[in-house]
């Protein structure tokens, strides 16, 4: 009795237990690529990570460096202590990398001009970096796709258009197709290469062709998208008989920032324009997913799913790009245009769940799905780095990578970095502040936060503002950070004469003690921006303005108010 007493109590114990919280994704180490570079030139010269992909054995990652000309190699053996693992400089610019068993499969771009392309598949030595055959592709390639069962390899052969040659319109022949390359072993049958012809198959310029990426399913169906042509074709891997292809269609979006005018208002509208897809994956059940970055027409700022026949099983629209804006990610400086530019894809299988992660180059995160075979769900948004351009999943490892294409060195900001995020148990660790929508169900804009004060009598309540990044809107935020994340839960307008502000680089503000602010703004004098010390009442509007004083500015810089403080009622 007293056996079964102990195993009932202990059963009763085990049912009260609260359940496992779901595992996340979180980020866990960063590769600068420069650290694959000699020390004596690894500060001078620009470098790229672009496309990315993985051992078979997930240990190593090989990613494409176009600026610099070669492809790098990181060592993962430990995904937190990433490890530089070589560098191999080609004849050409790779725009794309594949592993096939001990290969890394390169497409090198080697052409004389957009009117004369050329190109290369190479076969590098995944082990020992030896550069094996080489199989002229005839065009300019510009992605690259194994297949999984290591039979073949896609590539698409873009001989993309001169966007300075009649503004970029289309046709600018030659025209593009898709290469289609047997694999022995991982080493490429360059005798038995075949070209895909896609000419005549889509409404927009049929004659110019110009596939941009391809990936292969378990029936090693080839999906190619046309990004400018607006077109999506399916091939046959064996045969390589087209076997179906469809228009991407258009969306009209609304509730955007659709103006590039130094503000935050998701209030606009933006009519009708092409998908022009970039990067696209299949997922299970013969769908398909696309990001819709646009190029030459067009660009919805999402991702949509395809059926296999090319009715649209989801559709983005501004979801993603409103998730972004909350988490003060929205690049502004593209609000006219593509705005958070979704452009690379990744999927991948966790813990029995379908992943699927979206890429906003311009809003650098990487949005996490969960793949339901119908609306997915969105789980988190990573924080990336800048310009993520591909990724790579290593599910038997619990790891997702990206590469991020932007080398902003020469201007003092971050290098090109590969980044390395692992699924397992814990917290989100990003974002640390969100915003909540407005009155009108519109996320409050942000970015560029700048101040911290403390609202007296209000525990974990704060205001902060924003800087010069948003200086034709300059805000006064509300934030409470009693929550995990923060959140900002208002937001202020600093006005002149009832309208924004102009000529603003607030850094620092205090509460008057009567409702209002006193607001430090920093100069800029190539800008012509003065630096101010700013009285603003309750809702925000200027009731003074205080110059620096002459001899103070004789040396002045850029910099200015950095701080500002109230004591015995004096700043």
């Amino acid at each position: 009795m007293p056996t079964r007493l102990a195993i009932s109590l202990a059963l009763l114990a085990s049912t009260a237990l609260p359940a496992l919280a779901e595992p996340v994704f979180n980020r866990v180490a960063a590769f600068p690529v420069a650290a694959n570079l000699p020390k004596e030139t690894a500060g001078e010269l620009p470098t790229s990570a672009e496309i990315v992909t993985a051992s078979e054995d997930g240990m190593t990652l090989v990613y494409s460096d176009s600026p610099h000309g070669g492809i790098g190699f990181i060592d993962i053996t430990d995904a937190h202590a990433p490890k530089p693992a070589g560098y191999l400089k080609l004849d050409g610019e790779p725009t794309s990398v594949a592993v096939a068993r001990g290969n890394v499969l390169v497409a090198l771009n080697t052409s004389e001009s957009k009117a004369n392309p050329s190109g290369r598949l190479v076969a590098v030595d995944l082990a020992g970096h030896a550069i094996g055959a080489a199989c002229d592709l005839g065009g300019q390639p510009d992605s690259v796709a194994v297949s999984p069962d290591r039979s073949f390899a896609a590539v698409a052969i873009e001989n993309e258009r001169d966007e300075k040659l009649n503004d970029g319109t289309l046709p600018q022949m030659p025209a593009g197709y898709l290469a289609l390359v047997p694999l022995k072993d991982g080493t490429p049958d360059c005798a038995n290469l075949r070209r895909v012809d896609m000419t005549g198959l889509a409404a927009i310029a049929p004659e110019d062709p110009e596939p941009e990426f391809v990936d292969i399913n378990d029936q090693n169906e080839v999906v190619v998208s046309l990004q400018e042509n607006n077109h999506i074709v399916i091939v046959d891997g064996a045969s390589g008989k087209i076997k179906g292809h469809f228009p991407a269609g258009s969306v009209a979006l609304e509730g955007v920032d659709a103006e590039k005018d130094g503000k935050l208002d998701f209030t606009g509208k933006i009519e009708a324009r092409p998908r022009e897809p970039d990067a696209v994956k299949w997922l299970k059940d013969g769908r398909i997913a696309a990001a819709d970055e646009g190029d030459w027409k067009g660009g919805t700022r999402g991702f949509t799913i395809f059926n296999h026949d090319g009715s649209v099983s989801y559709e983005s629209g501004a979801t993603l790009e409103r998730e972004v804006a909350r988490m003060g990610h929205f690049p502004e400086k593209r609000a006219d245009k593509k705005g958070i530019e979704p452009e690379g894809l990744a999927k991948g299988t966790f813990g029995g769940q379908d992943y699927l992660f979206v890429l906003a180059e311009r809003g650098s995160v990487v949005a996490v799905y969960r793949d339901t075979g119908a609306a997915p769900e969105l789980m988190q948004i990573l924080p990336s780095g800048i310009s993520p351009e591909g990724a790579v999943t290593i599910p038997s490892r619990n790891l997702l990578v990206t590469a991020n294409e932007a080398d902003l060195g020469k201007d003092g900001g971050a290098r090109s970095h590969v980044m390395i995020y692992e699924r397992a148990e814990g917290e989100k660790a990003y974002p640390t502040i969100v915003s909540i929508d407005d009155k009108a169900g519109n996320p409050i804009g942000f970015g560029a936060l700048s101040a911290l004060a403390a609202i007296e009598g209000k525990p974990n309540q704060f205001w902060s503002v924003s800087d010069s990044v948003y200086g034709k809107m300059p805000r006064i935020y509300t934030i409470d950070a009693a929550t995990k994340p923060a959140r900002i839960v208002s937001a202020l307008n600093v006005t002149r004469d009832g309208k924004p502000a102009a000529k603003l680089d607030l850094e620092s503000l205090t509460p008057d003690g009567k409702g209002g602010f006193w607001l430090g703004s920093e100069g800029n004098p190539e800008k012509e921006v003065p630096h101010l010390l700013l009285h603003v009442d309750g809702k925000g509007a200027i009731l003074e303005e205080i110059a620096f004083p002459e001899k103070l500015l004789e040396s002045q810089t850029r910099f200015g108010a950095e701080g500002v403080a109230l004591a015995n009622g004096k700043v």
